[in-house]
C-alpha cells in the first residue's frame, strides 16, 4: 500500500470554524423579542418555526452540498444567516420575526453537514481519515470558542449602547465567515445526480449503526437545544440589570465547553466511546432535573454541567457517523441525522414552552430532565455491538 500523502493544511477551515456561529446577539435576543410584545409562549413558537424551517430544508440543502459542492453551501449559509439577523434587527412584530427565524433556519441548515463532510473528504483524499476525530474535535473547539468570544463582544456592545446593536454585529460577522469560505478548497470527488444521492442516503439508514446514531442524536440534540433556549428566561433578571455580566456569563459557558471539545480524542482513549455516549446525555438530563429545585447561583452553576457534553458531543457523533458513510452522499446523510434531531425538537419545544408558561420553568425542567434520563437509557440499551 502506498504511503499516505502529507496531512492537508486546514487553516481556512480553522478560520471558518471560528466564525461559523458568531452569535453575539443570542444572550439578548429573548429580550429583543420581549420588548416588542413577544411573550414566552410566542417566543417558543418563534423558536419552533426556526426548527420547522430547518426540518423542511435540511435534507434538500444536504443534497445541494453533495450535488454542487460543500464549499458553495458553506459560502451561502452565513450569508443567509446575516439576512435573517438583519430581518430580526428591523422587526417590530411577530410576522417579521417569523420571517427572520425562517431565514435563520435556512442558513443554519446549509451548515449542518457540509463542514464535517468537507473535513472528512479532505483527510480521506490524503489518506489521513484516521485523524478525523482529532481534527473534528479541534475545529469544534474553535467553533465553540469563537461563539464564546462573540458573546463577550455582544455583552460589551450591549453595555455601551442599545442591545439591538448586537444583532447588527452578528450579521456583520456572518458576512466575514462567507468571505472566508470563498478561500476553501474542496478535494475532487465523484458527483451523482440528486435522485441517486437521495437514494444512497436513505440506503445508509439500513445500517443498524446509522439508525442507532440517528436515534441517539435525537435525545442529545433535544437536551442540548432545550438547555440553550431556556438560558435567557432563567437569566432574565441578570440580563436586564447588567448586559455585560450576561455577555460574560455566556462567554464563560462556551469557554467552559471548549476544552471538552479539544479533549475528546483523549477521553475516547481513556474511557472508551460507549462510556462517553452514556455520560453526555445523562449528565444534561440529571442537571436539568436538579435545576428544577435549584435557585439562584446554584441553578446558574448547573448550566456549566451542560457545557461538557455540549463541547464533546459533536466530534463523538460525527466521528461515529462519518466512518460508516459513503463519501458521495455524506452531507445528505449527515443532514438526515440533523433532520431527525430538529424534527423531534420542533414538536417538543413548543410543548415545553406551553408547559413553562402554564406551570413555570421548574415544572418544565423536571419534565425535560426525567424524559432525558428515560430516553438515554432506552437508546443506550439498544446500542449495536
Amino acid at each position: 500500500m502506498p504511503a499516505p500523502d502529507r496531512p492537508p493544511r486546514l487553516r481556512a477551515l480553522a478560520a471558518y470554524a471560528a466564525l461559523t456561529y458568531p452569535f453575539a446577539c443570542i444572550p439578548f435576543l429573548y429580550f429583543h423579542f420581549r420588548d416588542r410584545g413577544i411573550d414566552v409562549a410566542a417566543y417558543a413558537n418563534l423558536i419552533g418555526l426556526y426548527y420547522l424551517t430547518m426540518v423542511v430544508v435540511e435534507v434538500p440543502t444536504g443534497l445541494l452540498a453533495d450535488r454542487f459542492g460543500r464549499k458553495a453551501t458553506m459560502v451561502a449559509g452565513p450569508a443567509v444567516l446575516a439576512a435573517g439577523f438583519g430581518t430580526l434587527w428591523f422587526g417590530e412584530e411577530f410576522a417579521t420575526f417569523a420571517l427572520g427565524e425562517a431565514l435563520l433556519g435556512l442558513g443554519h441548515s446549509l451548515l449542518s453537514g457540509p463542514p464535517s463532510a468537507l473535513l472528512f473528504d479532505t483527510l480521506h483524499a490524503s489518506g489521513h481519515q484516521g485523524d478525523y476525530l482529532r481534527h473534528e474535535a479541534r475545529l469544534h473547539a474553535l467553533r465553540t470558542f469563537g461563539t464564546a468570544v462573540a458573546f463577550l463582544l455582544g455583552g460589551v456592545v450591549a453595555a455601551l449602547g442599545d442591545r439591538t446593536y448586537t444583532i447588527a454585529l452578528t450579521a456583520a460577522l456572518c458576512c466575514v465567515a462567507s468571505l472566508i469560505a470563498l478561500t476553501l478548497r474542496e478535494p475532487p470527488r465523484a458527483r451523482q445526480g440528486t435522485r441517486r444521492l437521495f437514494r444512497a442516503a436513505v440506503g445508509e439508514l439500513r445500517s443498524p449503526h446509522v439508525r442507532w446514531i440517528v436515534a441517539y442524536y435525537v435525545v442529545v440534540f433535544c437536551l442540548l437545544r432545550y438547555c440553550f433556549h431556556t438560558y435567557q428566561p432563567y437569566l432574565q433578571e441578570a440580563g436586564e440589570e447588567n448586559p455585560l455580566a450576561l455577555g460574560l456569563l455566556f462567554f464563560a459557558l462556551n469557554a467552559a465547553a471548549t476544552p471538552w471539545s479539544q479533549a475528546v480524542p483523549a477521553l475516547v482513549r481513556r474511557f472508551g466511546e460507549r462510556t462517553l455516549l452514556w455520560v453526555m446525555p445523562l449528565s444534561m438530563a440529571i442537571a436539568l432535573t436538579v435545576m428544577a429545585g435549584a435557585v439562584g447561583w446554584l441553578g446558574i452553576a448547573l448550566f456549566f454541567v451542560h457545557q461538557a457534553p455540549f463541547g464533546a458531543h459533536w466530534a463523538v457523533v460525527q466521528n461515529y457517523a462519518n466512518h460508516r458513510l459513503a463519501s458521495a452522499s455524506r452531507a445528505t446523510t449527515l443532514s438526515l441525522l440533523s433532520f431527525a434531531g430538529r424534527l423531534a425538537f420542533t414538536g417538543l419545544f413548543p410543548l415545553l414552552g406551553t408547559l413553562h408558561a402554564a406551570s413555570g420553568l421548574t415544572t418544565a425542567y423536571l419534565v425535560a430532565g426525567l424524559g432525558g434520563v428515560i430516553g438515554t437509557v432506552a437508546i443506550m440499551l439498544r446500542m449495536p455491538e
